[in-house]
């Protein structure tokens, strides 16, 4: 949950109420974490405002797929480091961060894998701590280039949050897992590309136009079936082999009903790209 504090000091001006920005478009639900001045660093009120958009895109049908990003120069470092550090300046309980603002945190990140729409992290400038593992918890990440990674929980004192001594070893082996918790570790793009942490890096001057590009690819995907191997991705360490290839079964004759199904086969017997946003016309708009 790191680290606002050790980055700049633009987290001494004035925030805006709207913590989180949330805007539709072409069936692509955005949303910005938008504290700038303290480069994105996550406390309560963040937390509650992020949750509540999460939970009306989930809820909005015309929302197909989901992008999150920061606002300004970084991503995100992390938990609010200054906040920690005048409670434990004022002497109040020295846990409280870690308390009802963690647990918020938290529930991002079991809603983000929750969430039946793909989701995909677009980072720049810094991802560290709580930021690193929620954007771990998202299905896709395109990184630009130059963005740095870093974990740096133990700088403080702390160890890792936000799933990611769950996710990490899963995803790169138990080895680098250690190497960038313990150490840690801070790498480049390049190195999160290799150690497979984000699926895309991309030039400055080409990144929005290749989130904007993925994300609609993502929302005029078969929406259903997308869900269906989200979930069937998701608990994929959780079955026996049989037991999973039963869900795969299940899943399947659920997708052979759906108007995607059709729409799919008839697009390949007339040798054309399918069509499965055909319900989604007129339907995009803006929100905050």
């Amino acid at each position: 949950m790191l680290d606002a504090g050790t980055i700049g000091e633009d987290n001494m001006e004035e925030e805006s109420e709207e913590l989180v920005l949330s805007r539709v478009e072409s069936g692509v639900g955005y949303i910005t974490i938008n504290r700038p001045k303290s480069l994105n660093a996550f406390n309560l009120a963040l937390a509650e405002q992020f949750l509540s958009i999460l939970e009306n895109y989930r809820k909005d049908e015309a929302i197909r797929a989901i992008v999150l990003r920061g606002a300004g120069r970084v991503f995100s470092a992390g938990g609010d480091v200054k906040e920690m550090l005048n409670d434990v300046q004022e002497g109040k309980d020295r846990a409280a961060y870690f308390r009802s603002p963690l647990s918020a945190f938290h529930r991002i990140v079991l809603s983000l894998r929750g969430s039946p729409k793909p989701v995909l992290a677009a980072v720049h400038g810094i991802v560290a701590g709580f930021a690193f593992n929620l954007m771990l918890a998202c299905d896709l990440r395109i990184s630009e280039e130059g963005t740095r990674f870093t974990q740096a929980f133990v700088k403080i004192g702390l160890s890792p949050d936000g799933g990611g001594t769950y996710v990490l070893p899963r995803l790169m082996g138990h080895a680098r897992a250690c190497e960038l918790v313990m150490l840690p570790t801070e790498i480049d793009a390049k190195t999160a590309l290799d150690w497979g942490l984000v699926n895309w890096v991309v030039p400055t001057d080409a990144f929005y136009a290749q989130v904007k590009n993925i994300a609609e690819r993502l929302a005029r995907g078969p929406s259903m079936a997308i869900m269906r191997a989200k979930a069937l991705l998701n608990q994929a360490y959780d079955r026996s082999l049989a037991d999973h290839m039963e869900a795969e079964r299940l899943a399947q004759i659920e997708n052979a009903a759906s108007e995607d199904f059709e729409e799919g086969l008839r697009a390949f017997s007339e040798k054309r790209q399918p069509d499965f946003d055909f319900r989604r016309k007129g339907m995009d708009g803006e929100k905050g």
